[in-house]
Order: C-alpha cells, then sequence, then structure tokens
C-alpha cells in the first residue's frame, strides 16, 4: 500500500474535482460479457459541476411555538442547513414561544444552474428549544419549516 498523496492537498470543495462513476447491480448467472447499453442509468450523461451560491436568509420572528420548559416557555434557536452540511443559527431568544430574531444568516448552497430557482434544493429550517446547562441538555426540536426557491424572492 502506498500513502494518498492528495490527502489534505484541497481544503475548498469546490476546488476539487469531479468524479463520476457509475454502478450496476445485476443477476450475473453465466459469464457471458455484460451489455450496459441496455441500462437506462449508462445512457444518461454525467451530472454538471454545481454553482456556487451565497443565499441570504431573513429571520425575523417565530410564534406560538410549543412550550418546551417547565415554565410554559421555550428558548428557541433556529438553525439552517446548507449544501457543505455547515450549521448556521440564530441567538437564543429566552423564555418565548413569540421569538423575535431580526437576524441574517448567509448559507453557502450549489445550485444546478443559478438562474433557474426550480433546480435549487429546498431550504430547511429547524426550531429548537436550548437546555444549556440543564441536567437533560439535549434541545428540543421544535418544529420544522422547508422553503421551496420558487417561493422567495431571488436577487442576483
Amino acid at each position: 500500500m502506498q500513502p494518498d498523496l492528495c490527502v489534505g492537498k484541497v481544503k475548498d470543495p469546490n476546488l476539487a474535482g469531479i468524479i463520476s462513476f457509475k454502478l450496476s447491480v445485476i443477476k450475473h448467472d453465466d459469464n457471458a460479457p455484460i451489455d450496459f447499453k441496455k441500462f437506462a442509468a449508462w445512457k444518461r450523461p454525467p451530472l454538471e459541476r454545481l454553482e456556487p451560491a451565497k443565499i441570504r436568509v431573513y429571520i425575523y420572528q417565530a410564534r406560538d411555538l410549543p412550550a418546551a420548559d417547565a415554565s410554559g416557555d421555550s428558548d428557541p434557536f433556529i438553525t439552517v442547513w446548507d449544501t457543505s452540511e455547515k450549521v448556521r443559527k440564530t441567538d437564543i431568544v429566552e423564555d418565548n414561544t413569540n421569538p423575535s430574531y431580526y437576524q441574517t444568516l448567509e448559507i453557502d448552497y450549489e445550485v444546478r444552474d443559478f438562474n433557474d430557482i426550480t433546480t435549487y434544493p429546498p431550504f430547511i429550517l429547524d426550531v429548537f428549544d436550548s437546555d444549556t446547562g440543564l441536567m437533560d441538555s439535549s434541545d428540543d426540536f421544535l418544529g420544522r419549516a422547508m422553503i421551496f426557491a420558487k417561493d422567495c424572492k431571488i436577487s442576483h
């Protein structure tokens, strides 16, 4: 075995090359050659590189969140995932079921066609109740909003 000389060389995944491969799982009972041309997956061209896009998410407020604390309130914050699987989150609003955030989060997205919003993946915002410092310190899930790009204002 030889050490891989590429490990650790590419710091930004957007600068890495794209490797395209196709996989077929078939039952092979005899030693006859396999005709891959008859499989639909092998007829499609490989995907193109996705274009990076920076998305600004303006988060204003949430209303009527469920109470997750014994006091009848919650300590909510909102998380937004981007396509690099990084989590961006708002500040925690203490003791509130109708929090106001007025925050802007920037997320990185990769899209097929920057000018065609129908190719954008949906934006997923999760709301949690913060439970830091308590005996059960795992955050409680309060809800989710899934927003499709076609329902957003897109400006370049």
